[in-house]
This record gives structure tokens, sequence and C-alpha cells, in this order.
């Protein structure tokens, strides 16, 4: 039932059939959690728009290869929206920057497939994102990804569930990460579903990235320079390092003979991520 649903989970796609979904998902925020989860006003307010290709690929009936290509359009106001605060001492220039994010590359290998379903899987993500140092804008993170996952669920009458649960590892002294998805579905007909997802990421805060430091000069004496301590990519909130998070959201998807319409709503909370909900619409075809 959910193979049929919704991408991920455990479930493998038989040889040389496959899902394919070109999604969006915009965000526009002026406020953020701060590093310690505190809501905070950013100066310039950022938008953040993505469209993406995602596919499931059969390479056999137990391997599945996952595929995902991903771009950017990001910009931060020309109108500062905040007054200077204690967290942000200056400001950056305007701009927008449009580019990759990080590409990923992966295969999902079914280990068991009876009532309860377990596969483990490996996705690759490419450091080929894009970064200008004026605005601090960023399409993803500098850092190459490597990301080992186990994924276990099943599916009962009307209602399917799976939990993803993985390690990040990731170059560039980024701080690696833990990650869990956990996914719950219902359908009355199997054409119409309604999905709460829960998703989250914890930092294991042990990479030396410190995030574009600020210099801070004192305007009482020019001589005298410190080190912003929150760092020039908090100006966005675009992939800090660090940056930890739980999520929560209801998604809608209707099938219509093979193709499905998906749309979804998330909200969350954590730290350096954006305080406003993320909005998201796709389109996919199952083969």
């Amino acid at each position: 039932m959910a193979q049929t649903a919704t991408a991920g989970g455990p479930w493998p796609k038989k040889k040389n059939s496959g899902y394919a979904q070109l999604g969006f998902t915009y965000v526009g925020y002026s406020k953020f959690f701060n590093h310690e989860g505190k809501v905070t006003d950013l100066r310039r307010p950022v938008t953040d728009f993505t469209s993406q290709l995602y596919i499931d690929y059969g390479l056999t009936d137990k391997l599945t290869l996952t595929a995902n290509l991903p771009f950017k359009y990001v910009t931060s106001a020309d109108k500062i929206s905040s007054p200077d605060s204690l967290y942000f001492q200056d400001t950056l220039q305007a701009g927008n920057l449009f580019g990759l994010s990080n590409v990923m590359l992966g295969l999902k290998y079914n280990i068991i497939q009876k009532k309860v379903l377990f596969s483990a899987g490996l996705n690759v993500e490419a450091n080929v994102a894009k970064y200008d140092s004026l605005t601090s804008l960023r399409t993803g993170p500098s850092a190459w990804v490597f990301h080992p996952y186990l994924s276990v669920g099943t599916s009962f009458g009307k209602f399917y569930t799976f939990l993803d649960a993985g390690y990040r590892l990731r170059l560039n002294n980024y701080s690696d990460e833990v990650d869990l998805n956990l996914e719950f579905g219902y359908s009355w007909n199997q054409k119409t579903y309604f999905i709460l997802n829960v998703s989250g990421r914890l930092s294991m805060q042990e990479g030396s990235y410190d995030n574009n430091i600020t210099p801070v000069v004192d305007p009482t004496d020019s001589t005298s320079v410190s080190l912003h301590p929150n760092g020039r990519d908090l100006h966005t909130s675009l992939y800090p390092n660090n940056q930890q998070y739980i999520g929560y959201g209801l998604k809608f998807i209707q099938k219509i003979k093979k193709v499905h319409i998906n749309a979804a709503v998330y909200f969350g909370m954590g730290n350096m991520v954006a305080a406003t909900p993320s909005y998201n619409l796709g389109v996919a075809y199952e083969w």
C-alpha cells in the first residue's frame, strides 16, 4: 500500500518500475530560532524557493536507485525589517542567488519483505551548492554528505507507517548529524491519502566549521576588533553548521491513475532554523 502512495520507506521498487516527482517548496521568513532556540528577528527577511526532481527506480526487485536534483533560488530583502540588536551587531548587503543545492544519489536494499519490511540504504550528497560571501546566501551546505540509514515499515488495513533512522557523516569540518523520519498514513480507497510526518536532525556538535564568524569593530575604538559569536551564516539561517530541528506536518496525496498530486505543510522548531512553516506542492508519475 505505502509503496504506491509515497516515496521513501522500506518498500523497494520492482525491477524496471519507478516513481518520479517534480516538487516545489516555499519558505519565507523574517524570524528564526537562534543557537539557543529563541525566536530572533533577522535584519533582512529571507525567501527560500526550491524546485527538485526526485526519482526512485527499481534496479532489481530488492535494490532501488534513488536520486534527487534540487535547484534553489534564495533572496534577502533590500529593506531592513528589524533594528540593530545585541544578537546581530551588523548587517549584510541584500542579494539573490540561484543554483544547485547538494545533489543526492543513493541505493536502498530490501533485507526483509514480510508483514514488516526492513531495508538499508546509503545516500551520497555532492558538494555542488553555491555560496555568496557578500550576502551569506547559500543554496546548500559546503560539504559532501554520506548518509547510511535503516528503514522499517508495515501496512495494516487502510493504514501504513514507517520509520527511517540514519547518520549523516559530513566533511569540510561540518558536524555530523543523526536524522529520523516517521510517517503515518491513511487511505480508505488507495487513491486519496492523508499523512502525518514527524522528522528531525540532531547535530553531534563536533565540527569546527565556525559559520563564518563576523569581525565586529567597536564604534568608540576603531582599533578594537572582536568576533561576533553568532557568525555571518546566521544572518540568513541558510545551512549553518550545528543546525538542528524537529519538524511535523500534514501531507495530502491524490492519485489519478498513475499520476499523483500532493501538497503538504510543515512546522517545526530547533536551533538556527527558520521560524515559519514550509509549503510544498508536487506532481509525481509512477510506472
